[in-house]
This record gives structure tokens, sequence and C-alpha cells, in this order.
């Protein structure tokens, strides 16, 4: 089975995307793999909840691809930049152990949120969106006080929301 994917988030980025998220046509979400400087990947399905713990460091790499929520990997590769092609792998093909990340790996912490992504929309209407002080953001974005992982992927959350927003606008 083949199935179309949209990259939706690049998570590690070295010469080429190692990690990402992308969606199929109705909503799921896959976690792509590199695996091999080709480069080749796998990816398995993974719930909106599950790729949070990821990214909070509540799971680790190798669990999420040791262990996939659904029974199932998939040979993934890029078409262009923000296509992919999927296909089943057969039950029958197990995964390799050197294509699994180690254990106890999880994803590089970024805390930093920079300014030059607010340069075109309003502190406040993110802050807004985020359910958080204006100013405490303000107080983020100048390095006056360093987020907490949670709060940076709140903000992150909030500002991608404005953008799929402000993506609607259609001028007639």
């Amino acid at each position: 089975m083949n199935i179309e994917l949209t990259v939706q988030e690049t998570l590690i980025w070295h010469d080429y995307p190692q990690l990402f998220v992308a969606k199929d046509k109705i909503g799921g979400l896959q976690l792509c793999l590199a695996i091999d400087d080709t480069p080749q990947y796998i990816s398995v399905a993974i719930s909106v909840g599950r790729l949070q713990d990821l990214k909070l460091s509540k799971i680790d790499l190798h669990s999420v691809f040791a262990q996939p929520e659904l029974n199932g990997w998939f040979r993934v590769r890029l078409t262009n930049t923000d296509m992919v092609s999927a296909e089943s792998m057969p039950f029958t093909e197990k995964i390799r152990s050197e294509w699994l990340p180690l254990p106890d790996e999880f994803l590089p912490y970024k805390p930093l949120l920079r300014p030059e992504s607010f340069e075109l929309v309003k502190v406040g209407a993110v802050a807004k969106e985020a359910g958080m002080n204006p100013n405490l953001l303000r107080q983020y974005l100048s390095g006056v006080k360093q987020p907490s992982r949670e709060q940076a992927l709140r903000v992150q959350d909030a500002l991608h929301r404005v953008a799929k927003r402000l993506l609607e606008v259609q001028f007639i």
C-alpha cells in the first residue's frame, strides 16, 4: 500500500531532513527517520499525543520506532521538498536494529524563541492564542526569562495556528 504524505515539520536537520513529521490526506501523522546517507527513510504512524510526548522528552525515539502505536512500518522517499511517498513494509520484514535510534535518545532541546519569528505578527496576538500574558512572551523574546520546554512548545503551537489562519485569507 502506497500513501502520499505532506511534510509538516522537520524535527532534526543535518544536510538533509533526519527526522520529520508528515501528514496523510485524512490527517494521520507519520514520523519519518533517515536510516542512511542516500537518504532512505522509515516511518511509523504516530498520534498527536505520542508526538507531543516525544517533543516533551517523555518518550525516547527508540521506543517510538521499536514499538509503534500501529504495528507496521513504512519505507519512505522524498519526492520533493514537501511531498513524501510511503510504502507499507511487509509484516514479514523486520526493522533492522541498526536503523533504530539508540535507547534513551531524545529530541534535541531547543527552548530559544527567536525574536525574528515574530517580526510579522503582534506578540499580543500570539500570547492570546497561547493563553498567556503578553508581557511574559515579550520577556521570553528579549531573553529576560527563559521558557520551559513545555511553554516554548505552547508558544510554537500558537504561532503555527496564527500562521495557518493567515494562510486561509483570500482576496477576491
